[in-house]
């Protein structure tokens, strides 16, 4: 039985996120956490707009909407918290995570635009030392700058910015992989059966895809390629591993 790490009610294993720390996420949670600091950033925003505004149009209605400087404290506050949560828990995510140009500006601005492999500068890419399905995480001191040609020496030809590709011995998902990768790029909808190992029965689900990528087991070694988008069944979005996919179409407008 494993449980969330923000909420700690018990996660669905098929559908929830195993970190690479051994803990365990729910998607709504990071959803409503990702929210919230949408929300206070927002209301900052509005907050210095407004008093801009009242610089230089100094009347009472403008002023009563000025929160005090108590209250823009508190909302910066908060607002580092949930960065901090958030970093944490991206550290740790089996994919890329949602502030990975972060994380690059961030050794760009430390190092410099430097390749790691061949000191010079170049465009560089961000990439994991130790991947994540070997061991590795997110956390800055496991990323590294490399330029596209060192890359392409060291490594097979892939999507340098995180597309999934298809690997060898997954080849029996080539025809799902096409179907789904082109409703990515064509904003269309997918149709598939589904079945988790502890079902006994198929649901059929409708799925707004948003990317394919490799999952780390987190019970046996390897990976497992697995679509991630919106589920119009569970209205929240999911992971689907492609090997419990039957019946797959693509939905044409």
């Amino acid at each position: 039985m494993f449980y969330c790490t923000v909420c700690k009610i018990e996660t669905d294993y098929e559908y929830d996120i195993a970190l690479s720390n051994g803990q365990y996420l729910h998607y709504s949670c990071v959803l409503m956490l990702q929210m919230q600091k949408h929300e206070i950033e927002t209301a900052l925003r509005i907050q210095k707009s407004q008093f801009t505004l009242s610089l230089f149009v100094p009347t009472d209605g403008a002023q009563q909407d000025i929160a005090s400087e108590t209250e823009i404290k508190d909302l910066r506050t908060k607002l580092a918290k949930l960065e901090s949560i958030l970093d944490e828990l991206y550290d740790h995510l089996p994919c890329w995570p949602p502030d990975w140009e972060e994380r690059k500006r961030l050794l760009i601005r430390d190092n410099g635009s430097i390749c790691s492999h061949c000191d010079e500068e170049e465009d560089v890419y961000l990439v994991h030392d130790i991947p994540i399905f070997e061991g590795g995480t997110n956390e800055l001191d496991n990323l590294t700058l490399i330029c596209a040609e060192c890359y392409r020496s060291m490594y097979r030809e892939v999507d340098i910015f995180g597309t999934s590709t298809l690997k060898s011995s997954q080849s029996e998902f080539s025809e799902q992989f096409s179907a789904i990768q082109s409703a990515i790029d064509n904003d269309q909808k997918i149709q598939f059966d589904y079945k988790k190992p502890s079902n006994k029965r198929w649901t059929t689900r409708v799925v707004v895809p948003e990317r394919l990528l490799n999952i780390p087991n987190s019970r046996e070694s390897g990976e497992t390629l697995c679509v991630e988008g919106f589920c119009e069944l569970r209205q929240d979005t999911r992971v689907f591993a492609l090997e419990r996919m039957q019946d797959l179409e693509v939905i044409e407008d």
